[in-house]
């Protein structure tokens, strides 16, 4: 016989949904704030460029490139950030839905 305790299955599928709720709340975290992201990268720096071409002199040009290539770079490692955070989210509920359903499926046996 085997002397090994059964898992509480309660507590695994409450930390399963747990994980689930973290993890789906990180993923729609991200995704809002990939569109600010993106708008931000996209959005300032051209507008002025187009809106004040006809105003803008060569060394304009310059500073104008720097700052885009400034805050793209920026905001890659901000999106970055995001990224690994939602990806660590996003495992610890694949591990917590395998570890569920080990213990459940080491119950039935």
């Amino acid at each position: 016989m085997s002397a090994e305790p059964k898992p509480d299955l309660d507590m695994l599928r409450r930390e399963m949904w747990r994980c689930q709720k973290q993890a789906r709340a990180e993923v729609r975290t991200y995704n809002r704030g990939s569109w600010i992201r993106f708008a931000l990268m996209f959005i300032p720096v051209p507008l002025i460029v187009v809106t004040f071409r006809l105003y803008l002199e060569a060394w304009h040009y310059y500073i104008l490139g720097g700052a885009f290539i400034f805050f793209a770079g920026l905001l890659y490692a901000l999106d970055d950030r995001a990224a690994t955070r939602r990806e660590a989210s996003l495992k610890a509920a694949r591990e917590a839905r395998a570890a569920y359903q080990n213990a459940r499926s080491a119950a039935q046996r």
